[in-house]
């Protein structure tokens, strides 16, 4: 029987379309996402999630009463560290973070969430695929799930308390956050991986905001049983990803993608002009094994930025081969 191909894109324009179909209509705002190179939140380097471009609501204390929704371009810098090397990563350097920003209203946000997730008008993923896992201790956590179906599965106190705190960078209006994760089931196994979290933020005083985010690329490695978020992504759909190698090989290509497509050699930060340097020399070092040409690699890096940002992208050509060439 002949075998259906993968398709990472239609799944991720699905996910992503899903949720602002499904927060939309509950009326929650929708907030434009900021270019990861922003710098609208001085704590970090480049945007790693939704919260940055939101802080603003929480300082001003301005959360809109319906809520606010965003679908954020993000990177992670922590797997550059190990872009040169075979060791495996769950996670790649470059996802969407389709999240949430509201009042603390646990019940109604937790029913919201749950909606996004298993409504046959938007994911349907069944539910003995999802677990929920939470620290006894947060009594308030713990009572706002109570009326989600049981047949989704409680974990509770599986791992150290610290993994059920949240910093924000804020310390200066002394805001934490309290969290519990879903877990999605991996396609085939046993083993839950965590795609969403949700956040209780508070002060020393009171509850302030829910803060609750989905990665788009890890409901793709649950959906199709992948070992990483590279796996899942765009790009898997344009190179075939066989080995640890040609995932980090793709996970370099993705990242140099994106910071090209922000025009980061013209950005002013020196600090983020050698980020994206480091990006690079790891594309180079394992292209050494692969050995595309500059020509042959900006055509996949356009063909990549034309799905993954809806856009054309053919104009830069030329100048991302010089990029590349230098």
């Amino acid at each position: 029987m002949h075998q259906v191909k993968r398709n990472n894109t239609d799944y991720l324009d699905f996910v992503e379309s899903k949720f602002s179909e499904c927060f939309s209509k509950k009326g929650y705002f929708q907030e434009n996402p900021v270019e990861i190179t922003s710098q609208v939140d001085p704590t970090i380097d480049f945007i790693g999630s939704k919260i940055s471009p939101l802080k603003k609501y929480i300082i001003s204390d301005n959360i809109p009463e319906q809520g606010i929704y965003l679908i954020q371009n993000s990177m992670k810098l922590k797997s550059l560290q190990y872009l040169k090397t075979d060791i495996p990563q769950k996670f790649g350097s470059y996802y969407k973070c389709m999240g949430t920003l509201t009042k603390p209203k646990l019940e109604q946000v937790v029913y919201d969430t749950f909606d996004y997730l298993t409504n046959p008008d938007y994911l349907n993923i069944p539910l003995d695929d999802i677990h929920i896992k939470i620290c006894s201790s947060d009594e308030d956590l713990l009572n706002a799930i109570q009326y989600v179906d049981k047949g989704i599965k409680r974990e509770i106190d599986t791992v150290d308390l610290k993994h059920y705190r949240h910093k924000y960078g804020m310390d200066n209006l002394n805001i934490t956050g309290r969290d519990f994760n879903i877990g999605i089931r991996k396609k085939g196994t046993e083993e839950f991986f965590n795609c969403a979290t949700f956040v209780l933020m508070e002060n020393q005083d009171k509850p302030i905001a829910i803060d609750m985010g989905l990665g788009n690329s890890s409901l793709a490695m649950c959906k199709f049983g992948l070992n990483s978020t590279v796996e899942s992504s765009r790009m898997a759909d344009i190179i075939q990803i066989d080995s640890v190698e040609k995932s980090k090989f793709t996970d370099a290509l993705i990242a140099v993608s994106v910071l090209l497509k922000e025009n980061i050699l013209e950005h002013p930060s020196k600090h983020f002009r050698k980020k994206f340097r480091q990006y690079l020399n790891a594309l180079m070092y394992w292209n050494q094994q692969y050995k595309f040409t500059s020509e042959e690699l900006v055509e996949i890096i356009i063909k990549f930025l034309n799905v993954e940002y809806k856009s054309d992208f053919e104009e830069k050509h030329e100048s991302w081969i010089k990029v590349l060439k230098r």
